[in-house]
């Protein structure tokens, strides 16, 4: 899934459910669920019209709700969507307070999550501060003559995702890691470097990867379907095109996903598990299929059917779908599947697949280590040359300047990716309940309660 986003009646962009939330004076049992639409309805009008704003498109990753809420399109500000979201951000504390309902309380966490979305969208207009790159996340530059104050990495973790930059693997884990993988890897240049040499082995030839990536989605989803009822109707389409830098899933509504995929993203055997297993089963169709089907036979509330980028529970699904790769495939069953299937598919050396696996493990291992370099970078305590050297040389990353543009276009968003990861695992390996079912619940209501993201926090 790519990543994605969100006081007055006086905006032309207004909807008339704002306008009406906002004039709700009186609480009566018997209006609580037109009040509850109404400020539903004005939150996805909010965050439809960030999303129509140059420069801000991808903050919407998609939006299957009625037509009717969409914007026209006519100048807007940043400052009046802000002052807009303050107003109903207000509103809705006030009802929620008088008469709390569980659709109440996941909105004003939605509510609050767009307000401080806003506030750090908001950043880009400040003054005495310019910014480095594009792309909604573009790292701020401070200009220390106007006195500009630059928000930290943590800060921005904190705001958007509640939840803290990690520290990286203990040292002497690290330590263990780094050796083992120089003993699976002798040489004398960099490890980064060798464990790049290494991956170009394996690379699948262009003609089979769709074969591959096909077959690796087909276990994908009888692997999550030996675990999880999903509905019958349910519906992936696949697209291969090279419009897209790596893979971007798109959930449509009624049981239909799209899943746009640049051939480039599974190039290795290991990469068509990843993105089979992380886009659909278990992962970001799946995780929708859940959602919707929870919320039958009245289906998704408007406000679930606009998909933000950068929110709690997209990065949520990102660690949640990592995770869900790992669970589908163990490491001894992933080996197999791939020595017995896809190597021959892809037309590798089967003898080398658990060597391939046992490298790609290895230096997964040491994924943890890139966020604090991230931090560092973005918070402009190291250069972007410094930030790419640590980047191969402790978290082993063969492409580090690639990683950097990544954190430099969504922010902490990158988080998602390994820190959510870690934290889902840690979570779910706690309950010492069954996994799949602890998971399952976790992604069909991603806004259940006030404080999920820091019940899986590490």
């Amino acid at each position: 899934m790519r990543q994605h986003w969100f006081r007055t009646c006086v905006s032309a962009f207004a909807s008339a459910g704002l306008c009406s939330v906002l004039a709700i004076g009186t609480t009566v049992a018997a209006g609580a669920i037109s009040r509850e639409e109404a400020a539903a309805e004005a939150f996805v009008v909010l965050t439809l019209r960030l999303g129509a704003m140059p420069g801000h498109e991808e903050e919407v990753d998609s939006y299957f709700g009625p037509e009717a809420l969409r914007p026209v399109a006519q100048n807007d500000s940043l400052a009046q969507l802000r002052a807009d979201a303050h107003a109903l951000l207000s509103r809705v504390k006030l009802n929620e307070a008088a008469l709390p309902t569980p659709r109440g309380s996941r909105l004003l966490v939605q509510i609050r999550s767009f307000d401080s979305l806003l506030e750090v969208v908001g950043r880009a207009t400040a003054p005495g501060e310019s910014f480095e790159h594009g792309g909604p996340a573009a790292r701020v530059v401070p200009n220390p003559a106007a006195g500009a104050r630059v928000e930290s990495f943590e800060d921005e973790a904190q705001r958007l995702y509640g939840r803290s930059v990690p520290g990286g693997p203990q040292p002497a884990a690290a330590h263990q890691t780094l050796t083992a993988l120089a003993t699976e890897l002798p040489g004398s240049g960099p490890l980064s470097q060798r464990v790049a040499d290494f991956y170009r082995d394996f690379i699948v030839p262009p003609d089979r990867r769709r074969l591959v990536f096909e077959r690796a989605l087909r276990e994908c989803r009888s692997r999550t379907l030996s675990h999880w009822q999903l509905p019958r109707e349910e519906k992936l389409d696949v697209e291969w095109t090279e419009s897209v830098p790596a893979a971007w899933h798109r959930y449509r509504g009624g049981w239909h996903s799209t899943l746009q995929i640049n051939p480039d993203a599974v190039a290795l055997p290991g990469s068509a598990i990843d993105v089979a297993c992380h886009e659909a089963y278990p992962g970001h169709h799946a995780q929708f299929l859940l959602q919707d089907r929870r919320a039958q036979p009245a289906g998704l509330p408007v406000e679930d059917r606009v998909v933000l980028l950068r929110s709690p529970a997209s990065v949520l699904r990102e660690g949640a779908a990592n995770f869900g790769v790992e669970l589908a495939f163990p490491f001894e069953e992933r080996v197999a599947f791939e020595e017995h299937v896809l190597f021959p598919l892809a037309h590798l050396d089967s003898r080398q697949a658990r060597r391939y696996e046992t490298v790609h493990r290895l230096v997964d291992q040491l994924s943890a280590a890139a966020a604090p370099i991230i931090a560092a970078y973005r918070d402009h305590r190291l250069s972007r040359d410094d930030a790419e050297q640590q980047l191969g040389k402790e978290a082993l990353v063969t492409s580090p300047g690639a990683l950097l543009e990544f954190a430099d276009h969504y922010g902490a968003y990158v988080l998602g990716y390994t820190a959510v990861r870690d934290s889902v695992r840690d979570y779910v390996l706690a309950q010492k309940r069954d996994d799949w079912s602890v998971l399952r619940e976790l992604v069909a209501d991603p806004y259940g309660t006030r404080d999920l993201i820091r019940r899986v926090q590490r």
